[in-house]
């Protein structure tokens, strides 16, 4: 977990020391949520996932020694398996189902026993425990790993607050129409194209079905946790959230207007993949290589493949239909082919013709303009189009 600290200088430690345990006193939440009469506080952190900068989730864990940190990414599969899974220091200790995730969560777990014994039998506060220290000055020890350190030193429980990621992959290729899924991938397109010329961030909504699957509900399901645990510690205690910091914003909106319960409710209504979905064969294959694409295009490439695995292959008698769309929608004409007018004209400029009239007969093809999803003769003559490019090359 931590580097060696053998060959660092005792004085610029020393310093580490001093300048973060002051820092320390100053980690503050994202957002207060205000708990239901009789509940605990509630302190939510927003992080950027594999991040090592941000270190105030752990000092605030620390310095502020919550009954219950609820986690927007489970410890390990173990705990991700169902949404409310908890797990504490000596259940990490004994975890031997996976050995390859376990590890590290055994890993984390000694960490934590050691700073927690040490203060115990030493009297040194975990902030100002050297391996903590260190801990926070790594480069390669995470925020989110931080704080299930932090959360087992202070024996606090680490709920699972999420729902499974297999409920979200099976609502995300179900719940939305095919149509849905094309406009998502549009959305998700274009936001991409904005990116690269402006500084400015496209703000997401929940009005497309697809947003609603991969963060609404989850919003919902993760407010729930906090509420449960908030009642569950009591007036006079804290509970900490720690989610990605996408999340943050939507999670307040929903916690101010109290309309999070009923979205929970029905965010954990799992489908059964094909069999929730009343289509041919070739209308599945589509479905899922939609799903594909804006999972590809609004993901992490992790993320893609944890939900091809999860998943699994679509079935035989799909795999046609779902290799040519995943094809049409792979091609840099077809991502084109999903912006406006006036967003295309945006990113291209030079063209010797009207990019717009040229991407015509992608556009048809599109479902969210009744076309039907691909076309084998586009597909063909983008094959050509390829090809002849490379010859000239």
């Amino acid at each position: 977990m931590c580097p060696s600290t053998t060959n660092r200088p005792t004085q610029w430690v020393a310093r580490a020391l001093v300048a973060n345990a002051a820092n320390a006193t100053n980690a503050a939440p994202d957002r207060w949520l205000t708990p239901t009469a009789g509940g605990a506080k509630i302190a939510l952190f927003g992080t950027v996932h594999a991040d090592t900068s941000d270190t105030r989730i752990g000092d605030f864990i620390i310095e502020n020694r919550p009954k219950t940190v609820v986690v927007e990414t489970a410890i390990n599969p173990t705990h991700g398996h169902a949404t409310g899974n908890t797990i504490s220091l000596e259940g990490a200790l004994a975890t031997k189902e996976d050995p390859l995730a376990d590890r590290q969560t055994f890993g984390m777990a000694a960490v934590a026993a050691r700073l927690r014994d040490a203060e115990r039998d030493d009297g040194i506060l975990v902030r100002d425990n050297e391996t903590w220290r260190e801990m926070v000055e790594s480069s390669i020890v995470f925020s989110e790993q931080l704080a299930y350190v932090a959360a087992m030193s202070v024996e606090a429980g680490l709920v699972f607050g999420d729902r499974p990621k297999t409920t979200t992959y099976r609502r995300m290729l179900c719940c939305p129409s095919v149509a849905d899924l094309d406009a998502a991938f549009a959305i998700q397109c274009w936001s991409n194209y904005h990116d690269l010329f402006s500084t400015t961030q496209l703000e997401k909504t929940s009005d497309v079905l697809t947003e609603k699957v991969l963060f609404q509900e989850r919003d919902a399901v993760l407010l729930k946790s906090l509420h449960d645990a908030s009642v569950q510690a009591g007036e006079g205690s804290t509970v900490v959230g720690v989610v990605g910091a996408s999340h943050v914003p939507g999670m307040a909106k929903l916690w101010e207007s109290n309309s999070w319960a009923a979205i929970a409710a029905q965010a954990v209504e799992v489908p059964a993949a094909i069999d929730a979905v009343d289509e041919s064969p070739e209308q599945f294959g589509i479905r899922r290589a939609l799903f594909d694409a804006v999972i590809r295009m609004t993901c992490r490439e992790d993320v893609s493949m944890d939900a091809a695995m999860t998943l699994g292959p679509p079935p035989d008698e799909a795999m046609e239909a779902y290799l040519l769309t995943s094809e049409l929608y792979g091609t840099s004409r077809m991502l084109l082919a999903m912006l406006s007018k006036e967003q295309l004209a945006k990113v291209c400029s030079g063209w010797k013709c009207d990019p717009w009239e040229l991407l015509e007969p992608l556009r048809k093809v599109r479902v969210a303009n009744g076309g039907p999803g691909y076309d084998l003769e586009l597909i063909e003559s983008l094959r050509t189009l390829n090809f002849e490019f490379r010859e000239q090359q």
